[in-house]
């Protein structure tokens, strides 16, 4: 190749014009990049490893550069070839050999024209001794109609291999708050190749691991005191001729609302469903309120199917119905009702998760220090019938979260007294006492009223766990049917409570 040369990029010209307005997420885009990286390492692995040795790795890197607004991606597999050469820059001109991760001849140009009208290429092919550079600067191609553009070339080690795309002045620059969601998706989507040790992914100089959830490890829903088993079943059928599938299907032991679902496979490739964007369809996983929406996951390797040119998503044509209603059949067998065993089974949440239900305690009580003196005083001034109000002990407990606090109106004073418990032992979902206040006042002036929540109540463990935005509006309503109570005993008129609770519960939900 002469130091100075050219590339044509016709006649598919106009096709780039277009590629801006492609619909990709920043990952899938970046992913393109990888995806050649890893084309050309398993198009030339013996001869890389022939020139590297046996633990040669594939490295792409990922450089994010804010203060000049450029992104450059460093590859070491085996650059483009001459062979190769002119079909790499021209818009879906299809490779010669298209089985592997290369297969539409658009990856790169769209990605790259997605991101900047400015873009380099600079690679060095191994076995050849020149090192190749090409610019791209979109709007004047669009601008001049050029169907040429100049390559510039250098001596250069017939050994070396490399390939690195700079992208100037990036139109979509993945931002700061962003990019450890960039990092996660990546890290989701080559997970099989990182796991094999093929591929070394590194985004701002870190390299990305994939971490495998942790599998349910107990004994099935309808059996509790049997033997624990792994919650994974392996997956293999066949749809139709030249259609499979296989992979494994699992019940993660922590659930998550975000990673969840199915990651869907295409020649070792996360098409659909990497980190929070899981395949969850409904048929399989019902509503997002269903427990095996939280629970369930898997990695399904899809063979034979077709993707789009932006690998976004499988083209199922009329095999999802078919692949959906075999999977469910699958992994709801009477041997081992996976799909079941999701939805049925509830964890026991440990002492630590309990306690994070702090904040819920913490801003219910902040609230109703604020709001319940007044709140309290209107439906107290509403009764026109005054008993003297009833004691009743409850039994104390030690795993409980306390606070305290005090009101006063119509020269009475109480001192409440809330409680989030995670004592097993307890049967009742809402306490009312006074007995298990920390320090018992002596001054019988002073009203004591204890509202007890249990967390391990099996209401609270099926809707609420120990997420503290659940938590919170129970404890509220706890919290107002508890001082219902109170004040109902005081005028012991049937329906008060009721009455009261209504009341109760409207006054301390307006806003300050």
């Amino acid at each position: 190749m002469n130091p100075q040369d050219k590339v044509s990029i016709r006649p598919q010209v106009t096709v780039l014009a277009v590629l801006r307005y492609v619909e990709y997420e920043t990952w899938f885009a970046l992913a393109e990049f990888v995806d050649n990286a890893i084309d050309s390492y398993l198009k030339n692995e013996q001869q890389l490893k022939a020139v590297e040795g046996d633990n040669y790795k594939l490295v792409v890197s990922i450089e994010i550069n804010d203060s000049e607004n450029r992104i450059t991606i460093r590859d070491n597999a085996a650059g483009i070839n001459k062979q190769d050469y002119s079909r790499a820059f021209r818009a879906a001109e299809i490779p010669p050999d298209n089985t592997k991760l290369s297969e539409f001849g658009m990856g790169m140009k769209s990605a790259a024209c997605w991101f900047a009208d400015e873009w380099c290429v600079t690679t060095s092919a191994l076995g050849e001794e020149y090192e190749k550079q090409v610019r791209f600067d979109m709007k004047k191609i669009f601008a001049d109609k050029l169907e040429e553009l100049d390559v510039t070339s250098k001596p250069s080690n017939k050994n070396h291999h490399y390939t690195t795309i700079e992208l100037f002045n990036v139109n979509r620059m993945p931002r700061r708050r962003a990019l450890g969601k960039v990092k996660e998706h990546l890290k989701s989507i080559y997970r099989d190749f990182i796991r094999k040790g093929i591929l070394i992914l590194k985004v701002e100089s870190e390299e990305l691991i994939y971490t495998e959830p942790n599998i349910l490890n107990v004994p099935r829903y309808d059996d509790p005191k049997g033997e624990s088993i792994p919650w994974k079943k392996e997956i293999s059928f066949l749809i139709e001729d030249g259609l499979s599938v296989n992979g494994f299907v699992a019940i993660r032991e922590k659930a998550s609302t975000s990673e969840a679902g199915f990651a869907l496979f295409r020649r070792g490739r996360v098409i659909e469903g990497s980190f929070d964007n899981g395949f969850r369809p409904e048929y399989i996983f019902g509503n997002p309120n269903s427990f095996r929406f939280q629970r369930v996951f898997g990695e399904l390797h899809l063979d034979g199917f077709d993707v789009s040119f932006t690998k976004k998503g499988i083209q199922w044509d009329e095999n999802l119905d078919i692949f959906l209603k075999l999977l469910r059949d699958d992994i709801s067998s009477k041997d081992f009702p996976l799909l079941q065993q999701a939805e049925q089974y509830r964890v026991r949440a440990t002492e630590k998760e309990y306690k994070t239900a702090k904040k819920a305690l913490d801003e219910t009580v902040e609230d109703l220090e604020k709001k319940a003196p007044q709140a309290v005083a209107d439906v107290i001034n509403s009764i026109s019938q005054v008993a003297e109000p009833e004691q009743e002990e409850l039994k104390p407990t030690e795993k409980t979260l306390h606070r305290e606090f005090e009101i006063r109106f119509n020269k009475e004073n109480w001192k409440i007294s809330m409680e989030l418990s995670y004592d097993p032992s307890l049967k009742e979902l809402i306490e009312v006492g006074d007995s298990f206040i920390k320090e018992k006042v002596k001054d019988e002036s002073i009203r004591q009223i204890g509202i007890r929540l249990s967390l391990t109540h099996p209401f609270m463990v099926e809707y609420a766990g120990t997420d503290t935005n659940k938590i919170e509006p129970i404890l509220r309503i706890a919290a107002a049917l508890g001082l219902s109570e109170v004040i109902a005993k005081r005028s012991k008129i049937v329906g008060d409570v009721r009455r009261n609770f209504n009341e109760l519960i409207s006054n301390l939900s307006k806003s300050d």
